[in-house]
């Protein structure tokens, strides 16, 4: 249930009176911010019960992320086409264009009783960018669904992100989704005051526009569409406290936008673009018409200014309230101390993506997403977030082991992951639902069991030596490796592109 902010309407008169003396609105950036993605290290992550959801990455291939780019923006005619202009440190939009591998086309619904995830092709993409503006994690966050955000999923990549602020946030399983506001990791406190949600349209249905393309409602290669909706979100988590109305829940600022996804056929990529008002003044040549004031509505002419403007002049009243104040107040309370207009430079603002694609058939559990690709990486096996894998992070594993041995009523030198798949740890190095000393051996390079940097004969006689038994065999040693031909599932056939290179 949502905490309100009382006597909501007694405060008429001095939010009036803020909003008459707006800051200054300039956005001091410069062209633009280019974010790479290393290409190739898409990883399907399932997220159901079991691990064994239908997928297929034969049909549906995984989402590989391989560039960001950020910006202020100058559209040539912003009435008309926001996407034609060039990247301006004068410019009164900003443009976020996210760069994936091959054709990806916008995503359908992935819910269980509306599933049609692959409505508008084979390849949707599916996730969130969040975006933190004033580079603070102490404001910002999301409060109901971390567990579908960057901070909840991200160890299922075999690591913890070296980011220093996101040090005490990252989930290292599933269970901290579900600690209360102050409980470590804080994963609820990302930090963001946007986020892009790549799912089943919110509100009302998009509308397309096949710009390029056979208009026969598949995006395929060399087309170009700009889908109008509500993709662009200021964080949940400020909703409770924020004076915004007049959208579906009271302090809920979800403006429509458009999103323009185009393929490249020369590079075999797609550009996934938003282009979106930094100011009330870009929001006015957007619409062809004078800019309205600023006000707490994403109703009329909307822009990042005015949803942060809303934030400083909440926080300024929350702070005239008498307490005590909920925990969850915290999200906001910093920004009784800020300027809007200073938070206006894209450039300056840090992104976080967590990207994935969707289960063949409804999940019964839920679960929509299988993740396949993160922004920040993480250094596999570096699960203390030093941003090396060494010796610590065996240590640290080793000792997860030891605690956790007899969970399953077992000692074995195996730490069981119940539930596995939508638990997960970060000591499951190679997220098979199992932590042993396979998972200590993959710490650094993969396949370099032997740590002498290279993958040879030597490694496989290491592997081999975690086995006992007469059933040992190639086939057990493929198990410690990693998923490299993406068909799902580690086997043989992982074995043989993993374990190459010289042989001594």
């Amino acid at each position: 249930m949502k905490t309100r902010i009382p006597s909501r309407f007694a405060i008429h008169d001095l939010l009036c009176f803020a909003l008459a003396f707006p800051p200054a609105a300039c956005a001091q950036g410069v062209p633009p911010l280019v974010i790479i993605d290393g290409v190739g290290d898409a990883t399907a992550r399932r997220t159901d019960p079991g691990a064994d959801g239908s997928f297929d990455p034969a049909a549906h291939p995984p989402i590989d992320l391989r560039e960001v780019r950020l910006g202020a923006w100058a559209p040539l005619a912003p009435a008309a086409d926001l996407f034609t202009g060039s990247f301006s440190a004068s410019g009164d939009f900003v443009r976020l264009d996210l760069i994936v591998m091959g054709v990806v086309n916008p995503p359908g619904s992935a819910q269980p009783d509306e599933f049609n995830p692959f409505e508008f092709g084979d390849r949707p993409v599916f996730g969130f960018v969040e975006i933190d503006m004033d580079q603070d994690v102490q404001t910002g966050g999301e409060l109901s669904s971390p567990c579908y955000h960057y901070l909840g999923n991200t160890a299922r990549f075999g690591g913890k992100t070296a980011r220093p602020d996101f040090q005490d946030r990252v989930a290292l399983d599933a269970s901290a989704c579900d600690d209360g506001f102050f409980t470590p990791p804080l994963v609820k406190r990302h930090g963001e005051e946007f986020h892009l949600a790549f799912r089943e349209n919110e509100g009302n249905p998009a509308e397309i526009s096949h710009l390029i393309g056979n208009d026969n409602a598949v995006f395929e290669a060399g087309e170009t569409w700009n889908i109008s909706g509500q993709f662009f979100h200021r964080a949940h988590g400020y909703e409770p406290f924020s004076l915004v109305d007049g959208g579906d829940d009271a302090g809920q600022y979800m403006p429509h936008c458009t999103l323009q996804f185009r393929h490249d056929p020369s590079e075999d990529v797609t550009c996934i673009s938003l282009v979106f008002p930094l100011t009330n003044t870009g929001a006015g040549l957007m619409a062809g018409q004078p800019p309205e004031p600023l006000d707490h509505t994403a109703a009329n002419q909307s822009s990042v200014l005015e949803a942060l403007t809303d934030l400083q002049v909440s926080a300024t009243v929350l702070a005239m309230l008498p307490p005590p104040a909920p925990p969850e107040q915290a999200i906001i309370d910093g920004w009784q101390f800020l300027d809007p207009s200073d938070y206006l430079d894209p450039t300056q603002w840090a992104v976080t993506v967590l990207f994935g694609n969707s289960y063949v058939e409804p999940d019964p559990s839920g679960e929509y997403f299988v993740w396949t690709d993160a922004y920040p990486n993480v250094v596999r096996g570096d699960v203390n977030g030093d941003g090396l894998a060494d010796l610590q992070d065996q240590q640290r594993i080793q000792a997860y082991i030891l605690h956790h041995d007899e969970d399953d009523g077992q000692l074995d030198g195996a730490a069981v992951i119940p539930e596995f798949g939508q638990n997960f740890s970060i000591f499951d190095i190679d997220q098979n639902g199992v932590c042993d000393s396979l998972d200590a051996l993959l710490v650094g390079t993969p396949g370099d069991f032997d740590a002498d940097g290279d993958v040879d004969l030597r490694d496989y006689s290491k592997l081999m030596s975690c086995f006992s038994g007469a059933n040992a065999s190639f086939a057990d040693a493929a198990c410690a490796l990693t998923d490299y031909n993406l068909d799902g599932d580690i086997d043989l056939d992982d074995a043989s592109m993993g374990l190459t290179g010289p042989v001594d």
